[in-house]
């Protein structure tokens, strides 16, 4: 490998950042990361403050001799990368909750990567996404990207389709805390255990399990096994064949999922405000000159798993070392019946040459349907950002698999642009 190895945080003042470095530190038998340079805005410079310190002492404690830099000049930062991590939140945690509670006043799921809320999410970050695409071509073009922005499927898409950039991966939580839960239930090493994930980000699915080159999945089913948190009736799960991701509830129990939510709301139970509370909690634990690892408490950050499989991706492409992982790429033909150059959710192998998806084929006629919808959606979606036109992107809404009115998706719509609309300059005239 490389004498040196440089990784940039774009975003790094976020309260994951600290999970990053423990993971650095457990891996660094192997994978011996030189410098880490710390970027943020200007606006967030407390945060990236405490976080560069914390960053000093966790690094001192384990005697690793690290290069630590910080700074707003993202341009800067960038050069020499060897990869990039980039986790931004455009509109901090306002714009979450406004994504969150602005739909339910419409009886509408509110969330910061799906429905109508991940929609705005999207619309605010990808124009920011691809400001530091170029900035990477320029500065450091060998660089590989890993994104965990949310929405990450919807920022894979753009990437793939309108950035001209091909080092770049995609990271969602969930499929690493089910393929944990099943190598615990198989009692076996990660090693020995290849989930084939296959669909999209939010929505993917596994459709084989093997341990030892045998698929296990059939048995699991019959064991009524669930890798994550139960939604579906094990007789439902035995029906389709295969483990859905959890956002399926909301698609195939629609009925059920948005009455939920919009109770949660009613009784203000926001997930946004708990994350302020958890964020508020964890920067003090930070800013504690005694502490030097880092808090329990940021298992109460549900996407608190990426830090993991991002520092694994890039501990197997420095060591060519050939794991799987699930990830966002571009498809080219591995999942038949969805566009080539279009992103998908999938298991791959992570080589130094970059990733090799698993070939599944057709997917089940029993999901085939509500991936391909949802896929139309996100291509719909990135042309309306490469075009900078609003009004096709609230068609693109329209004819979401969740949208169940035009006129209601429209009122929803036009709601979500007033509260968001000073972030959403990129684009030209919203012609309501």
């Amino acid at each position: 490998m490389n004498k040196k190895l440089k990784l940039v945080i774009i975003g790094a003042g976020s309260s994951y950042t600290p999970e990053l470095f423990k993971h650095i530190i457990l891996n660094y038998e192997d994978l011996k990361v030189t410098e880490i340079a710390l970027v943020d805005l200007e606006d967030n410079q407390n945060r990236l403050n405490i976080i560069n310190d914390f960053a000093h002492r966790m690094f001192k404690k384990h005697n690793i001799s690290m290069a630590i830099s910080q700074s707003i000049n993202r341009r800067e930062a960038l050069v020499d990368a060897d990869f990039v991590l980039i986790q931004i939140r455009v509109g901090r945690m306002e714009a979450r909750y406004f994504d969150e509670t602005v739909p339910a006043q419409f009886e509408m799921l509110g969330h910061e990567a799906i429905g109508i809320g991940g929609m705005f999410n999207a619309l605010r970050t990808i124009p920011v996404i691809y400001k530091i695409i170029e900035d990477i071509k320029e500065l450091a073009p060998k660089a590989w990207v890993i994104n965990i922005s949310n929405p990450t499927g919807i920022i894979s898409e753009a990437v793939f389709r309108f950035a001209e950039f091909e080092r770049y991966m995609g990271l969602s939580s969930s499929p690493n805390q089910a393929t944990k839960s099943i190598i615990e239930k198989l009692g076996a090493k990660p090693s020995e255990v290849v989930p084939y994930f296959a669909g999209l980000s939010e929505l993917s699915f596994i459709s084989k399990i093997y341990h030892k080159s045998k698929d296990k999945l059939p048995k699991l089913l019959e064991e009524d096994f669930c890798p994550s948190k139960r939604f579906m009736a094990p007789e439902n799960l035995k029906q389709l064949k295969l483990y859905p991701h959890p956002n399926l509830k909301v698609y195939y129990q629609y009925d059920i999922a948005v009455p939920e939510f919009l109770e949660h709301i009613r009784n203000n139970q926001i997930r946004t405000n708990e994350v302020i509370q958890i964020d508020e909690e964890l920067f003090k634990q930070y800013s504690d000159p005694s502490v030097g690892e880092v808090p329990k408490d940021i298992e109460k950050r549900l996407g608190h798993d990426y830090a993991e499989t991002a520092i694994q991706i890039i501990d197997s492409m420095v060591n060519n070392k050939k794991n799987y992982h699930v990830i966002n790429t571009v498809n080219r033909g591995h999942i038949v019946g969805i566009p080539d150059e279009t992103s998908i959710e999938i298991t791959s192998r992570i080589t130094n040459k970059g990733p090799i998806p698993v070939h599944i084929g057709e997917l089940p006629l029993q999901i085939r349907g509500i991936v391909q919808h949802l896929k139309a959606y996100e291509e719909l979606l990135c042309d309306a950002i490469y075009e900078k036109n609003l009004n096709k992107a609230l068609l693109a809404y329209q004819v979401h698999p969740l949208s169940k009115s035009f006129i209601t998706t429209k009122h929803a719509f036009d709601a979500l642009y007033e509260k968001h609309k000073n972030l959403l300059t990129y684009y030209g005239a919203y012609n309501k």
